[in-house]
C-alpha cells in the first residue's frame, strides 16, 4: 500500500499499490496554474486501487466549464486526488505521496504549450535548500 496526504495532514488517502509504474508530467497553462510551477505532477490509478483515509469533507473542487477539474484541501491548499471525468480512474498528484516510488517510466504531455521560461534556463543544482544570506544574494533582495 503506498499512502498520501496534503501538506496540512487534513485529507489522507491510500492506493492498492506496491508502487507507480509510470507518471507523467503535463506542461500546459492549466497544469502550469493549476500546480504553481512548470508542470504538473501525476499519474493515474483505477478507482478500484484508490480510497479516502480520512478528510474527503475538508476537499473543495473547482471546475472549469471546459471540464478541466481542481480538487483541493480547504485548509492548505494542496490539489489532491479527484476523478477524471465519468471515467473509472482517479488522478494522483504525485506530490502528496509519502512513499518512495520508483516509476520506470515518464511521460511529458503538452510539450509544445511549455512555458519559455522554462525551455531556455540554466539550472543551478543545491543538494538542500540554500541559507537565507545565499538566497538574499541570489534573488539581490539587499
Amino acid at each position: 500500500m503506498l499512502n498520501g496526504q496534503c501538506l496540512c495532514g487534513s485529507v489522507q488517502f491510500q492506493l492498492a499499490l506496491n508502487d507507480i509504474e509510470l507518471i507523467y508530467q503535463c506542461h500546459c497553462s492549466l497544469c502550469r496554474k493549476q500546480s504553481g510551477t512548470h508542470a504538473n505532477h501525476a499519474s493515474m490509478l483505477k478507482v478500484e486501487n484508490f480510497a479516502w483515509t480520512m478528510g474527503q469533507d475538508h476537499i473543495k473542487t473547482y471546475k472549469k466549464d471546459t471540464g478541466f477539474t481542481s480538487s483541493f484541501c480547504q485548509n492548505c491548499g494542496s490539489p489532491v486526488p479527484n476523478r477524471i471525468g465519468q471515467h473509472p480512474y482517479m488522478w494522483i498528484p504525485l506530490g502528496l505521496i509519502d512513499s518512495d516510488i520508483q516509476p520506470k517510466q515518464r511521460l511529458n504531455f503538452c510539450m509544445s504549450s511549455q512555458a519559455a521560461w522554462e525551455k531556455n534556463t540554466h539550472y543551478i543544482d543545491y543538494s538542500k535548500l540554500p541559507t537565507w544570506d545565499e538566497l538574499k544574494m541570489l534573488f539581490k533582495l539587499e
